[in-house]
């Protein structure tokens, strides 16, 4: 590099010289051009001029250091070619240099590009770098802060909301925050806090519009400082619930209908700097937002905007977004939302955008979508309302005619007071919004049509759909809201499908259930053979084992109830063949599913005086037994004894064996065998979680006999020892005989 430099320097200074002797040349012949011209003038000039021609000249740019000159332009005058030159400041002269040597290296190809100077740029002063904890440290510290003016902000709101109302939008702006060190954590913290605040300051009525309404009227300062609030309350309202619905768009990556692709990139996923936030931090910024949405549509279901959170939260039922967290947090929110609305104005919204949206996904959305009308408080469906919108019971006519009378003795004038007092009275009841029956009445009517509608659509035209299961236990719940101009075509459809065979054991069971729901009711007085939905159930019971569910266990004992309602109408040879189905399922579930069947033989035994017969071992049968027919009538029951409850006494579970012990020696309410009150009283669903246990510990093999446990061979071959038991149960099997008769069937694989 140092040899580059000299050589380019050398090269610079010999150029110099060459236009030194060229600017020598040109002024002597100019001097000379001079000296004929003067030749005419006076002597004394001519002598100043001698002089001043011996003195040597020099050029103007040897008068300085040559490196610090820069030559200008010449000026061409009448007396020749005038050359300037300038002086340069240093660093004038370091950039003329560079830009010098760069046209060198330009011109010398011979030169490699590896040889040139490369500029050094002053560094510039570096920040520390600050450790981990020290980076925790100051991330903590931003945090408190910010949690502190929520906290300040919350609690000034809500110790005085009329004066501190505009608090609310400081409030609103925190759940954009974009420090990147602690954006996600306060904007969770703040929109958390935003709504249990909106939720304390929010009156019990819906606000109204009153710009038009007091337009052109004074009002006075209490009433203008009330209306002001009410405003400021509503907008900023409004913008918290669109700030959560971009939210929840922008963590679960939906598309924007409204807005285009540039707006859609919203500030809310956006850090300073314009940095983007992380998915995956996007994603729990979104369930919050859609926790803060569920929260808020089920406390301030009467307050305004209520419909618009139902669009937000309803299509979403049907996500299966997080993990199917999405689904679960908007079902759970619209299960609260049916439960807490007793006028049913709310729940008509909400049940119309479900159909709609179930209709649109053509009947194929989550069970749970329509498990959630299972929860409509349906209590004022259909009732006969008078006039006032009250039930016209005796009292209340006697009352009206007392009152008629009293009216047509009244004077003029009390008669127009009497008019004022019902006219205020009337005011009142709205005021403190009094809901009249009939208003309950009409709203819920609505709701049921809209739900039977979707559940009959769902039974013609999407058998296959997976929301069956959810449409058998609404049919199930509603039965006795069904117009009975209905249950004709319904029990045959009903019948249908169970006879198909594409149905689920559980959903069979729900089949029988509606039936017998139907039938119980306004369907008794129709003509209508049960004894298919009989045999369905019979056949359905044998199907419940150690891996059936809970609910499976609880929905063929609920079956059996409404069985048990109808006393008349079945015969005891019915009853046989169910009780003695019940004692063989008993031995092939679970400790809880055991002690649920037993509760309900003992049901039985206590409704039936009859079935003690099947406790009888030394009565002679005349048939025998035939458990492998469907028809329970037809399997001869009577012809048995419940053998299986000598093995229950056996169980290893003691209340199981105390309910066997019980049962078997003829449900005794008192003295020996008998239970205790608390045990007695328990429900199936009760008696199911008193004692669980795995499946597998309950399925494990017993532990054999010392002197018949496995050994193994040195080829790992297993044997018994007892060579006598195992040459025993070999002839056994050679001497069984198919047409013997058993008392037991086994289920097929």
């Amino acid at each position: 590099m140092a040899l580059v430099i000299k050589q380019n320097r050398g090269i610079h200074s010999r150029t110099r010289k060459r236009k030194s002797s060229t600017h020598e040349c040109v002024e002597e012949r100019a001097s000379r051009k001079r000296s004929k011209a003067d030749s005419s003038e006076s002597d004394n000039n001519t002598d100043e001029d001698a002089e001043l021609e011996d003195i040597p000249r020099h050029a103007t740019w040897e008068a300085e250091d040559p490196n610090q000159m820069h030559f200008l332009l010449p000026l061409k005058t009448k007396f020749g070619i005038v050359h300037q030159s300038a002086v340069l400041r240093e660093q004038a002269y370091e950039e003329d240099s560079d830009k010098e040597l760069e046209e060198v290296q330009e011109t010398e190809p011979s030169l490699a590009p590896q040889q040139q100077p490369t500029p050094q740029v002053a560094a510039e002063p570096s920040s520390p770098v600050l450790t981990v904890a020290q980076l925790f440290a100051r991330r903590q510290a931003k945090l408190d802060e910010k949690k502190q003016t929520i906290a300040d902000l919350s609690t000034q709101i809500i110790n005085n909301p009329e004066e501190n109302i505009g608090l609310l939008k400081k409030l609103r702006s925190l759940c954009g925050e974009k420090d990147a060190d602690v954006a996600i954590t306060v904007r969770k913290y703040a929109m958390i806090s935003l709504a249990a605040v909106v939720k304390d300051i929010t009156p019990t009525y819906r606000i109204q519009d009153w710009k038009e309404i007091d337009k052109g009227v004074k009002l006075s300062k209490d009433v203008l400082r009330l209306r002001q609030f009410e405003q400021s309350l509503l907008s900023n309202y409004r913008l918290f619930l669109e700030l959560l619905d971009k939210t929840v768009q922008a963590g679960l990556k939906e598309k924007d209908k409204v807005s285009s692709k540039r707006n859609r990139k919203s500030a809310l996923t956006l850090l300073e700097g314009g940095e983007d936030i992380l998915q995956s931090s996007l994603q729990g910024l979104a369930e919050v937002a859609l926790t803060c949405l569920c929260d808020l549509v089920v406390s301030l279901s009467h307050f305004n905007f209520c419909n618009n959170i139902l669009v937000i939260l309803v299509p979403r039922m049907n996500s299966k977004a997080l993990d199917g967290k999405v689904s679960q947090l908007c079902c759970g929110a619209i299960e609260k939302l049916f439960e807490g609305d007793m006028v049913g104005e709310v729940s008509l919204e909400a049940v119309q955008l479900i159909t709609k949206m179930v209709k649109g996904k053509n009947y194929k959305a989550r069970p749970e979508v329509l498990r959630t009308f299972l929860h409509l408080q349906l209590q004022h469906v259909g009732e006969q309302v008078g006039a006032q919108g009250s039930y016209e019971t005796e009292e209340s006519k006697a009352k009206r005619k007392e009152l008629k009378m009293k009216i047509l003795k009244m004077s003029k004038g009390q008669r127009k007071r009497l008019k004022e007092e019902k006219k205020l009275d009337q005011e009142l009841r709205e005021t403190e919004a009094v809901e009249r029956t009939e208003k309950k009445s009409k709203f819920q009517t609505e709701t049921i049509k809209l739900v039977f509608l979707t559940y009959f659509r769902i039974l013609k035209h999407a058998t296959n759909s997976p929301l069956l299961p959810s449409v058998l236990e609404g049919l199930a719940k509603f039965a006795h809201l069904i117009n009975i101009d209905f249950f004709q075509d319904l029990m045959s459809v009903l019948h249908s499908l169970a006879e198909a065979g594409t149905l689920s054991n559980r959903e069979c069971m729900l089949c029988v259930l509606t039936a017998f729901e139907i039938l119980s009711g306004q369907g008794a007085a129709l003509n209508i053979d049960s004894r298919q939905f009989y045999t369905q159930l019979y056949e359905a019971t044998l199907q419940l084992d150690a891996l059936s569910q809970k609910e499976d266990v609880v929905l063929a004992m609920d079956c059996l109830d409404r069985m048990m309602r109808k006393r008349r109408e079945v015969s005891m040879l019915r009853i046989f063949g169910f009780v003695k189905r019940l004692a063989t399922v008993s031995l092939q579930v679970l400790p809880g599913a055991s002690l649920a069947i037993l509760a309900t033989i003992r049901k039985f035994m206590n409704t039936y005086s009859q079935c003690q017969q099947l406790l009888d071992t030394e009565c002679i049968a005349g048939e025998l037994f035939r458990p492998d027919v469907l028809d329970p009538e037809m399997s001869r029951a009577n012809s048995t004894v419940l053998w299986e409850l000598s093995l229950q006494q056996q169980h290893y579970e003691p209340t199981v064996k105390a309910f066997a012990t019980h049962v078997l020696l003829g449900v005794p309410s008192q003295g020996k065998g008998s239970l205790h009150a608390e045990l007695a009283r328990k429900t199936c669903s009760e008696l199911l979680s008193i004692s669980e246990v795995t499946s597998s510990s309950y399925l494990a093999p017993p532990h054999p006999h010392p002197s018949q446990r496995a050994s193994s061979n040195k080829r790992g071959l297993y044997y018994y020892s007892d060579r006598g038991l195992k040459n025993q149960l070999i002839q056994q099997a050679a001497s069984f005989e198919m047409n013997n008769s058993i008392d037991f069937v086994y289920r097929k694989q």
